[in-house]
């Protein structure tokens, strides 16, 4: 009897080793798989010109607050360009059956005469067009000339003239007002509200109430795609006809001669 107590304790530890040594394997591969996406976005040899990126970084992931919280907070210290669309998505192939670029914000437009003003019109609208290769789209064109934003990246800022430009203390408050729907006080101008990110009259489905709340009470799910861009002739061009020397500086030491990164967060539609 005694030897069959101790037989059976020998089997339960036995199970209870193989079962603990499963979940450490399982634990250990998901770790790797995160690693290896990780540290392959980081390396830049592996990135080519405005395409999808292969291997482990070109999977698709399907992700939530817990993946663009921290890549929100990251893209002016990272200098990576963040983009949000919405679409139709197919969880079968990975593929889009429809998107468009969808405006998380609307910024201040420096209107003059009722015209664009000149510094904006001629290089930010252009770089916008040139970067997201847009020739005919009528859409698109009106979201960028109206301000309505669809992108977060330190250069685009620098363009606009956006009072956190140059500042990654007032870039991350701005982010915080995107995420919790506050109002971003210009500091450039004592007591002026520049955006309002709780205004329901903001071109976005994120306004009112902020990016968090809105996503975490109606469960939004995004994909998250990353792809890479070489900045071209026109980055240089800009910059040397900037009246801002301090900003073109600032912006030429980030963007020139550089490749970057692009993270693509992309709103399911049903």
């Amino acid at each position: 009897m005694e030897n069959a107590t101790q037989a059976l304790i020998i089997v339960f530890s036995v199970l209870v080793f193989v079962m603990a040594l499963t979940v450490t394997i399982v634990s250990f591969n998901n770790a790797k798989n995160a690693a290896d996406v990780i540290l392959y976005t980081k390396d830049e040899t592996n990135y080519y010109d405005y395409i999808n990126v292969s291997g482990k970084a070109d999977e698709n992931r399907i992700v939530g607050l817990e993946a663009i919280i921290p890549t929100l907070y990251n893209y002016y210290n990272e200098d990576y360009t963040i983009v949000f669309k919405k679409g139709k998505y197919n969880k079968n192939d990975g593929t889009f059956d429809s998107w468009e670029y969808l405006p998380v914000y609307q910024t201040k437009v420096p209107v003059s005469s009722g015209k664009i003003q000149k510094n904006w019109q001629n290089s930010y609208v252009d770089y916008m067009k040139d970067k997201y290769n847009i020739e005919d789209n009528s859409e698109i064109n009106n979201m960028i000339n109206e301000g309505k934003i669809f992108s977060f990246d330190q250069y685009e800022e620098f363009l606009r003239y956006e009072p956190w430009r140059g500042s990654k203390d007032r870039a991350k408050i701005n982010v915080d007002c995107f995420l919790y729907g506050k109002i971003y006080k210009n500091p450039e101008i004592e007591n002026s509200n520049y955006i309002d990110y709780s205004d329901s009259s903001q071109p976005t489905p994120f306004s009112l109430h902020g990016f968090i709340e809105k996503c975490s009470s109606e469960k939004y799910t995004f994909v998250e795609t990353i792809k890479e861009y070489e900045p071209n002739t026109i980055d240089k061009t800009v910059k040397e006809s900037d009246e801002d020397s301090n900003r073109a500086s600032l912006a030429s030491s980030s963007t020139k001669d550089k490749s970057k990164r692009m993270i693509i967060f992309t709103l399911i539609e049903d």
